[in-house]
């Protein structure tokens, strides 16, 4: 699939915009925009699709997404069904990457505009940066008139002088255009993120989006930069990591509930895709057993 362009509305008075979201989970389409786009996560936990990258989100992160960068943030069902008083909420600002544009082409703006230029592949905030843009983001909210562009300008000041950026994405996806495609990744995602704790063949997965397991291949390499199996793979992991972190479940029991039928097979690709086995990663969490 590819993902589908959303426009942005604004009011009549206003150059960009920010407004809360508060729902029932989010369950956002694969989807781009060409305003860049800076959400503070009040709460809500799920898995967070970034360009060709995948990752978990939670409570208070902070995440800059670039122009015409495809996103989409889904909850985790399991969390948002068994609990009927459950709800996301997040402060999410849009502005366009040209705006202010002589302003920025001035001399002492030249960090602003090249940040401007360099988000297309995302950025998770941290530490004290995102302390301060969170306070400056809940300022910007009440502001009115030219106060508001004086907290953006203040919001991206942050950004730059923050020096330890996490990059989201791998790899710089340029969004597509034919409508009559849009939905297959959307396709894709959802029923791997359904399905991903039991196998899943090939051709199952293609199967949904009406094509064959070789087409499919060449298709989902093409539009993500990645094979699906390596896409399956960090879903799992990504799951992994959140049942390390979040609860006492044994580490046999968190790698079947992951989608692995073999711990050594588990273990083997943790460590590979996150740089340490179970045991060392849940450590950081101080859960013992």
């Amino acid at each position: 699939m590819n993902p589908y362009l959303i426009k942005i509305p604004l009011a009549i008075d206003e150059s960009f915009s920010l407004r809360t979201d508060i729902s029932r989970g989010f369950n956002s389409q694969w989807h781009y925009h060409s305003e860049i786009e800076l959400i503070y996560i009040i709460q809500g936990t799920g898995t967070g699709f970034f360009g060709n990258s995948i990752r978990n989100i939670e409570d208070d992160d902070l995440i800059l997404i670039g122009s015409n960068l495809p996103h989409m943030l889904k909850s985790d069902p399991e969390v948002y069904h068994s609990h009927s008083e459950r709800i996301t909420e997040a402060l999410v600002l849009h502005f366009p990457p040209n705006i202010l544009t002589t302003f920025l082409q001035l001399p002492e703006n030249k960090k602003i505009s090249n940040l401007l230029q360099q988000t297309n592949l995302g950025i998770l905030l941290t530490g004290n940066t995102k302390v301060e843009i969170i306070k400056t983001l809940k300022l910007l909210n009440f502001a009115k008139n030219s106060q508001r562009l004086i907290y953006l300008l203040q919001i991206l000041q942050l950004i730059i002088d923050e020096q330890n950026h996490t990059l989201l994405s791998e790899a710089v996806l340029k969004p597509f255009f034919n409508k009559n495609d849009e939905n297959r990744l959307n396709r894709v995602y959802h029923y791997t993120l359904n399905n991903f704790s039991r196998e899943i063949k090939l051709k199952e997965i293609a199967d949904i989006v009406y094509m064959s397991p070789h087409s499919f291949c060449r298709y989902f390499k093409s539009r993500t930069k990645k094979r699906y199996s390596l896409f399956l793979l960090e879903v799992r992991i990504s799951h992994a990591c959140k049942l390390l972190s979040s609860t006492d479940y044994s580490i046999a029991i968190i790698s079947y509930e992951s989608g692995f039928m073999n711990l050594s097979n588990f273990n083997r690709h943790f460590k590979l895709i996150v740089g340490k086995t179970p045991l060392e990663y849940r450590k950081q969490f101080h859960i013992k057993h």
